[in-house]
């Protein structure tokens, strides 16, 4: 029998690290981090830059908002990934179109990870729902059986409500006609029932920039400057790299969008209300 290599271990040690203690589906913590677009295998400087930042904070929950990876389905690219984060952050992955395209690639990110590609993670009184935008056969639109069970989940007693997914219900400039706008009728369906359960904040990426809009009370983010190529022309428009960190307080949470210099480019609260489904 050939010995197990010291490289195999470690890394089936950080995959059981990272991904395994979501299996409960609850957790006692009350700040988090919010990146979304990295592009593992292009660039990794400001991924690393943004763990460094977040560790000095005594964050360890993040939330991606998807194309971790550059390549569908590398294996190579996800195994650098998990290295480069380590074993102390908590991840939650909302796949992109970078991470997954096909029922192969698909199969990878479920075979190295455990998970599956939609899920629900428990924090206390916020419920933090992360669906999958990528789907093979259901691009651009959320629906069939994870529409039965984003209802089913959104129907459960919570105060807080966060939903996190790859392209925006609502894009801003790059990918307008080719997010979940590109099925309206699907897109309005899934707005309604995020108005219905009092969901607090909608986070997507897919756009390399930052934009933040409030619609039916529900606030919209499109947060994709985690270091992939930027696409907005101008800062005014969004175009530079960021990520948000999100701190519980008594009225709610208070979120802070920071570019890689440490300078605060956006704040906005979300307010302590009772929100039962």
């Amino acid at each position: 029998m050939k010995p197990v290599s010291n490289t195999r271990v470690i890394v089936v040690l950080v995959i059981l690290l990272l991904f395994f203690p979501l299996l409960g589906y609850s957790a006692d913590h009350r700040s988090f981090a919010i990146i979304g677009d990295t592009g593992i295998g292009v660039n990794d400087l400001h991924y690393r830059t943004f763990l460094q930042k977040i560790e000095s904070e005594g964050i360890d929950l993040i939330v991606h908002t998807g194309d971790v990876i550059d390549k569908p389905g590398s294996q190579g690219e996800w195994k650098r990934f998990l290295e480069i984060t380590g074993n102390k952050p908590t991840v939650l992955i909302s796949l992109g179109n970078h991470d997954i395209n096909t029922v192969k690639s698909l199969k990878v990110y479920e075979n190295l990870t455990g998970r599956t590609p939609y899920f629900t993670f428990a924090m206390n009184e916020t419920q933090v729902i992360v669906l999958c935008t990528e789907l093979p056969g259901e691009w651009s639109r959320i629906t069939g059986k994870q529409l039965a069970w984003l209802s089913a989940e959104l129907a459960k007693p919570f105060r807080y409500r966060f939903v996190f997914l790859h392209r925006p219900l609502f894009p801003a400039i790059y990918y307008m006609g080719a997010s979940l706008d590109k099925f309206e009728q699907d897109r309005n369906l899934l707005h309604a029932l995020f108005i219905r359960h009092h969901v607090n904040m909608v986070v997507a990426g897919h756009e390399h920039l930052y934009n933040r809009t409030i619609r039916d009370g529900i606030a919209y983010i499109i947060s994709g400057g985690g270091g992939a190529r930027l696409h907005a022309f101008t800062e005014e428009q969004g175009g530079f790299f960021h990520y948000i960190i999100a701190k519980r307080n008594k009225e709610g949470y208070v979120l802070r969008v920071y570019d890689f210099e440490g300078k605060v480019r956006d704040e906005f609260e979300i307010k302590n209300e009772v929100r039962n489904g």
